[in-house]
């Protein structure tokens, strides 16, 4: 079971998962835990503080939340170690995803 933490910051949503690996195994799980909290938002923090790899599936997750949002909103990433950053460039993800070294300079931009 993937645990999520979910924190209001003034318009934001702070989303949190409490896994080391968004992948096939929990990425399906992450959109369906986290698609009722972000409907209508415009603005959502993805905090990757807990996760060391990420893999399509684990981007694929990324833009069905993105999906979910009001129309013109945006999805931030936080802690998004390297490894992370270089597949965000690869796939040109990092153009519609924002990366910041940690959570509260993704909310404050």
């Amino acid at each position: 079971m993937l645990h999520v933490q979910f924190r209001i910051s003034g318009e934001a949503l702070l989303v949190t998962p409490l896994a080391r690996r968004l992948d096939a195994a929990n990425a399906a799980e992450l959109v369906t835990v986290v698609a009722g909290h972000v409907r209508g938002r415009r603005v959502v923090v993805v905090s990757l503080a807990h996760v060391r790899a990420l893999d399509p599936s684990g981007l694929a997750a990324l833009v069905a939340i993105h999906q979910r949002m009001a129309p013109g909103g945006t999805l931030r990433l936080a802690h998004a170690g390297p490894s992370i950053r270089s597949l965000l460039e690869a796939t040109f993800l990092d153009e519609v995803f924002p990366a910041f070294e940690d959570a509260a300079a993704a909310l404050r931009a």
